[in-house]
């Protein structure tokens, strides 16, 4: 007969306390998924359990990391980038990828830490290192986010409408990439920033490859990928726990 596919490898992993103790859904000490998604969504919930996935020790789930994380990672760095970046190229290039002029070292450089990313994060998964594939796209998007601030396209505009285009292009070009990779983790928000980007049809057809959109693509409307949550929150749902 024909031979098995034997398991060839078998990642496990520690455990994922709550409140420092074994999780326990018969003494309600448990985040249950159909009741958290009543009140939240569900890329951050991935995003947290795989930011801190129990992979060499145990790790505690806390609401106090969960809405730090969502406010500080998600919301100020990742949604951050993608939201301010391609609403100003919406508003001030007619809504479509600006056209880019020249482009310098950096911005060349920029361009290839995303390629990177995607190549980086892609091994990690397919090595079972989750977080580390995570923590790849990641800290792409922080140089991202750098790379804004540093050439300012909000001065540019005023100053050299070429130069902004060009900072513009690279930056959404990153922001494309940096989509891609994120996507296991992400793929509600990223299938979404996908429509913003101009594109249709799912993530997924596009490959695991660096493929920026081309200038002068329309572009959609962007709204924020993340909401912001109160901290106020952590009281209500550390209080449902063990309740």
């Amino acid at each position: 007969g024909e031979p098995y596919n034997l398991p060839y490898d078998v990642p496990a992993n520690q455990y994922q306390t709550i409140k420092g103790s074994k999780a326990s859904t018969s003494r309600r000490l448990a985040v249950f998924v159909p009741d958290y998604l009543s009140r939240y969504d569900p890329d951050p919930l991935r995003y947290y359990l795989t930011a801190t996935m129990p992979e060499m020790q145990d790790s505690d789930f806390t609401w106090t990391d969960y809405v730090r994380r969502n406010n500080d990672e998600l919301v100020a760095n990742w949604g951050n980038l993608a939201n301010r970046v391609l609403t100003f190229a919406y508003r001030n290039f007619d809504g479509r990828v600006p056209t880019p002029g020249a482009l310098t070292d950096e911005d060349r450089s920029m361009m290839a830490r995303a390629e990177q990313a995607i190549r980086d994060t892609g091994a990690q998964i397919e090595a079972c290192h989750f977080r580390a594939g995570l923590e790849a796209a990641m800290s792409a998007a922080r140089d991202a986010n750098r790379y804004v601030e540093d050439n300012a396209p909000w001065k540019l505009i005023k100053e050299d409408r070429e130069r902004c285009a060009t900072v513009l292009y690279t930056a959404i070009a990153v922001i494309a990439g940096l989509n891609l990779a994120l996507s296991p983790y992400l793929p509600f928000t990223c299938q979404t920033l996908h429509g913003y980007l101009g594109n249709e049809g799912p993530l997924q057809a596009v490959g695991w490859r660096f493929s920026p959109p081309a200038a002068g693509q329309p572009l959609a409307e962007a709204q924020p990928l993340f909401r912001k949550l109160d901290p106020k929150i952590v009281d209500e749902e550390e209080a449902r726990l063990g309740a």
